[in-house]
């Protein structure tokens, strides 16, 4: 009998017998198997309202809840779980993670650096964890201390990114004159594209620097980082994996004295600039091959919308659509995702039909997916294939308005102006409060004041478009 088998089962034993604590545990231990953590909620509600007092209903509870982004209802939930007492170092790590979701910064830096500090009952990896949420607590709020600690995700099994043999690793030089560094790309899209921003600091610091990228992005890259070998690398398929065979040979003939994993990238810069001062700055280029086309389309495109700006879209983050990732990925997708009504409710809003004309800038195998909005929206004519396509995409249009995602990274790193509607939560990189980031200028955030309502965030939207 397989997972799903077993869960039908034990939903039909349930409701024979609904008061039979045995079943609920294996409801909710087949719901974590299956990856659909995010339909606990009423299901561990049962099992407390039964009498449980064992601290994973507790904790099933809160991370479901944190899932759907009610992260102050995760809090209150913590605060009661028994394992405060049993399992303090742990619950005081997942306490500050639910703290740093809600926006209560305050609050969770003391938990989280208290969670991180040595002792009998805090392993390795759980300090690594506390560590770099820590940083990303401090990051949210402006503090460029934070990325030292968010460094830690490398420690913590989060980040997974090569580790080449035989090279030492960078161990915080600030002067890399005479020095080869190959740096190792971990995380998502929109991660390498804010993070290799950094490479110009290790340039200037003297470093020849080769970097490695996914080949989706690869041609971008190359196009982007002068004086920089851009090499091709597949996905790692496990944390701290070797380098390919083949993409050895490169590296050996390279020769780099160390390596640096996108995670340390920001730290060098931090330390040579004065203190909270440090931005990502723009530095995405279109590959010259990509410009002429894409000029051709955007010439064409306004002179049949003549006196309209031209805005690309991205809605949509296709994970959401994607069972098989699990739930902490689906979710965060989901609560990142913009509604195609309140997407439709902008494309068709009167105050920008004769202003604005919209072009979507997803890729044509996840339009589907997002779905097709209302209104006249273009697609990039010339299709969109790699990320070197999107960019050349973008670099015609006079705006961008995408949610948190690789498209909206794209466009601040090429110094497009970008508006980016947020949930509750809100990546680091975005900040916590006002219409700004902290960390890069030209973007202009939207932020949810209650989550999965976008209402005031789609007339804020309005209002940045109808000012273009």
């Amino acid at each position: 009998m397989d997972l799903d088998q077993q869960l039908h089962a034990a939903y039909a034993r349930h409701e024979n017998d609904p008061l039979n604590f045995a079943t609920l545990r294996k409801i909710c231990d087949t719901l974590i198997a299956l990856g659909r953590e995010d339909e606990l909620i009423a299901w561990a509600d049962r099992a407390l309202a039964l009498g449980a007092q064992r601290g994973d209903f507790h904790a099933m509870r809160a991370f479901a809840l944190d899932l759907h982004g009610r992260h102050a209802e995760a809090v209150e939930t913590r605060l009661h779980d028994p394992s405060m007492f049993s399992e303090p170092v742990l619950a005081r790590v997942r306490l500050g993670y639910s703290l740093m979701m809600a926006g209560q910064l305050a609050r969770a830096i003391p938990l989280l650096e208290a969670a991180r500090q040595p002792g009998p009952h805090n392993t390795p990896g759980l300090r690594a964890t506390a560590s770099y949420l820590l940083g990303e607590t401090m990051l949210k709020a402006g503090d460029p201390r934070g990325f030292a600690l968010w460094l830690q995700r490398n420690d913590s099994g989060d980040a997974g990114s090569y580790r080449p043999a035989g090279i030492p690793e960078w161990a915080g030089e600030l002067d890399l004159r005479g020095q080869r560094v190959l740096v190792v790309h971990q995380l998502g899209f929109g991660d390498n594209f804010l993070l290799a921003a950094c490479v110009a600091d290790w340039q200037a610091a003297g470093a020849t620097v080769m970097l490695s990228c996914d080949l989706q992005i690869h041609a971008l890259m190359e196009a982007s980082l002068s004086h920089c070998e851009v090499i091709s690398v597949p996905r790692p398929l496990q944390t701290h994996g070797p380098l390919p065979d083949a993409v050895q040979e490169h590296v050996d003939a390279f020769a780099p004295h160390f390596y640096a994993t996108l995670l340390h990238l920001p730290l060098l810069g931090v330390a040579r600039a004065p203190a909270s001062a440090y931005r990502f700055r723009p530095y995405l280029r279109v590959p010259h091959a990509k410009q002429g086309v894409a000029a051709q389309w955007a010439g064409q495109l306004r002179a049949r919308h003549p006196g309209r700006r031209l805005v690309g879209l991205f809605w949509d983050c296709h994970q959401r659509h994607h069972p098989g990732l699990g739930a902490t990925m689906r979710c965060w997708a989901a609560r990142r995702s913009l509604p195609l009504d309140a997407l439709n409710r902008l494309v068709t809003h009167p105050a920008l039909q004769d202003r604005i004309h919209f072009v979507t800038l997803h890729h044509p195998l996840t339009e589907a997916e997002a779905g097709t909005p209302a209104g006249s929206v273009d697609r990039y004519q010339p299709g969109i294939h790699l990320f070197d396509d999107t960019a050349a995409c973008i670099g015609e249009l006079d705006a961008v308005l995408a949610v948190d995602s690789a498209v909206a990274n794209l466009a601040v790193m090429m110094g497009k102006p970008t508006c980016v509607p947020v949930n509750t939560s809100g990546d680091w990189r975005w900040g916590s409060r006002g219409v700004a980031s902290p960390w890069i200028d030209g973007a202009t955030v939207l932020r949810q004041t209650q989550e999965g309502n976008w209402d005031d965030v789609v007339c804020d939207a309005v209002a940045w478009l109808a000012a273009l």
